[in-house]
């Protein structure tokens, strides 16, 4: 028999795991000796440092759908499986620094048998430990191992003595082998470099690009020296990038020589993300309580509801609206916003009270996607509003009615749970606030029952806020009012939501979505007015010692507040498929 070449070796090796990994991938780790073997090691210990949440289910309470990974605390991700770590030891931490409460670095210890470190963690000792810290072990199918030890250790920066610090500390970057990346950095005490089996490098099929994100700690002290957070490069329901947790650090003032990436997730299965049962059980766990204003005027409602009040479709191709059906599948469905079409409340003189909506009949609408790599669930939930009252200034101690200013027909409002994959349980909340919004963390939010936490809507622009009050736009007692309180009039998600979308759930099991889904252009029309006329009005009835501030806090309003367009649907924002902005 003549000789076979390696690369021939390597493509039949690789053909035969691809197969293999599929099959090792798609049955149920409860069954696995894998499995059996994690379940004896879920028990974390109170020392030194350990993992714990708020939320917690029981292990396995998930694992009723074939070929699932979800919260089984491990997921195979092609050629490795990765599982979080929970318990960590401090190496070195200061309160000097610019960053006011300054840093601490840790080690993750009592790994589960098989798994390998990729990296040491960072995290601000005036902020709780929120990260997700990321163990990975070869999953033993591959010609050529996932993981592999570092050839050696560089310096990369250390501190001795001289300086305000309590003690020495080194920082280090592994030395990856040909083929492979390192994911982290090792932090020691002394001046010996760590044990090549400290820390695992990644083979590099297996990593993504990675990008730095906020300044974790710096310091110019004995030199300069700058930690950052890492995060992929490419962040939405179709990117592949998982990050680690781990930190990138470096001596230059900017990012250059700051080699590290994060995992990426090779397999296709999803077997980590949660099927449509599990959903529901997520929704009907996590769902929040959501609270109106007492003096609230324009309530939610359902789309059909909204539809079933002849609700006119207009375009510009046509002089005569047509009345939109009741399940909107007359509406023009695909393409994009380009203003060709535009929905408007009935012309019957029932436009009063279509304005108001009907909380009896709202109902919450999820969409449900993968996020880094499918290591989360984002769950969002829609609500609908058929009208966006007027602004209200807050001018000092004088209340103020901007007018017109600020209403449109139509109003799109969500909020996200981000869920861990690995644990089933909450990681952070996104509440989105007119063009923006904040993340909150499980621990930072006000419960209502169990596990619901309470999401406050905002009078009149119906902005989500986790506590009741006042949230101003402005400074120095200057802005615009977004007033938040309880009240009698309250919404529970967690029993009244309709699935719109899952595709990552497949044909068979993704729920169907709704015509009105593909409806992409503005929910409402641009409402004219005459803005000078309305700002002029407003100023003038503002005492004549508020006036010129008035006036300055009108000229940083952003332009979309004074020509008030309808919005586009949920599918048309830009955190349907990607991230949430901040």
């Amino acid at each position: 028999m003549g000789c076979v070449s390696i690369d021939c070796l390597e493509w039949l090796s690789s053909l035969y795991n691809r197969c293999f990994k599929l099959l090792r991938c798609s049955f149920s780790k409860s069954s696995s000796p894998f499995n059996r073997r994690w379940r004896c090691r879920t028990k974390v210990a109170a020392q030194p440092f350990s993992v714990s949440s708020r939320n917690s289910f029981g292990y396995g309470q998930w694992l009723h759908g074939p070929g699932t990974e979800f919260a089984s605390g491990s997921i195979c991700f092609g050629d490795i499986f990765i599982t979080q770590a929970t318990e960590f030891q401090k190496v070195w931490s200061t309160s000097d620094g610019a960053n006011n409460g300054g840093v601490a670095f840790y080690k993750p210890v009592n790994l589960p048998r098989g798994f390998q470190s990729l990296g040491y963690l960072s995290f601000q000792n005036d902020g709780s430990f929120e990260g997700l810290v990321l163990v990975a072990m070869n999953n033993g199918n591959s010609y050529i191992p996932a993981l592999s030890s570092p050839k050696g250790f560089t310096l990369v920066w250390s501190y001795i003595e001289g300086g305000t610090f309590s003690g020495p500390v080194y920082f280090w970057q592994p030395i990856p082998p040909d083929g492979y990346a390192s994911l982290g950095y090792v932090v020691t005490l002394t001046a010996d470099a760590p044990s090549l089996g400290e820390i695992a490098c990644v083979r590099v099929d297996l990593t993504d690009v990675c990008k730095l994100n906020a300044i974790a700690w710096e310091t110019d002290t004995p030199s300069s020296f700058k930690v950052w957070n890492l995060i992929p490069t490419e962040i939405g329901a179709d990117s592949l990038g998982v990050p680690v947790g781990a930190f990138g650090c470096g001596t230059d003032s900017s990012s250059n020589g700051i080699c590290v990436g994060c995992l990426k997730n090779t397999s296709f299965m999803l077997s980590g993300m949660p099927s449509r049962e599990q959903l529901t059980s997520l929704i009907n766990e996590y769902g929040p309580t959501i609270y109106f204003h007492p003096d609230e005027k324009y309530f939610p409602c359902s789309v059909s509801w909204f539809f079933g009040k002849s609700i006119l479709l207009f375009s510009r191709c046509q002089n005569i609206p047509i009345t939109v059906s009741a399940d909107g599948s007359n509406l023009p469905q695909g393409g994009s916003d380009d203003d060709e079409y535009w929905l408007d409340l009935p012309n019957d003189g029932t436009a009063h009270e279509v304005k108001r909506g009907s909380l009896a009949n709202a109902t919450v609408y999820v969409h449900a996607k993968p996020m880094f790599g499918a290591a989360f669930t984002d769950i969002a939930f829609w609500l609908f509003y058929a009208f966006n009252g007027s602004a209200t200034a807050k001018l000092e101690v004088v209340n103020l009615s901007l007018g017109k200013i600020g209403e449109h027909v139509s109003d799109w409002e969500h909020v996200t749970l981000r869920i861990n994959n690995l644990t089933g349980k909450l990681s952070k909340v996104f509440f989105s606030q007119h063009s923006g919004g904040v993340w909150v963390n499980p621990a930072d939010l006000e419960y209502a029952e169990g596990s619901r936490f309470v999401v406050y809507s905002s009078k009149s622009g119906h902005a989500s806020y986790p506590k009741p009050g006042l949230v101003l736009q402005g400074d120095h007692g200057i802005g615009i009012r977004n007033d938040t309180a309880k009240s009698q009039y309250v919404l529970d998600s967690s029993q009244k939501f309709e699935f719109i979308s899952a595709d990552y759930l497949g044909s068979e099991n993704a729920p169907g979505e709704p015509v009105w889904l593909q409806y992409m252009r503005k929910w409402g029309p641009k409402i004219e007015y005459d803005l000078k006329q309305e700002i002029e009005k407003a100023i003038h009835k503002a005492p004549s010692v508020l006036r010129s501030k008035l006036r300055s806090l009108i000229k940083k309003l952003p332009d979309e507040v004074f020509g008030e367009e309808g919005p586009t649907g949920p599918k048309q924002k830009s955190s349907w498929m990607g991230d949430e902005k901040v």
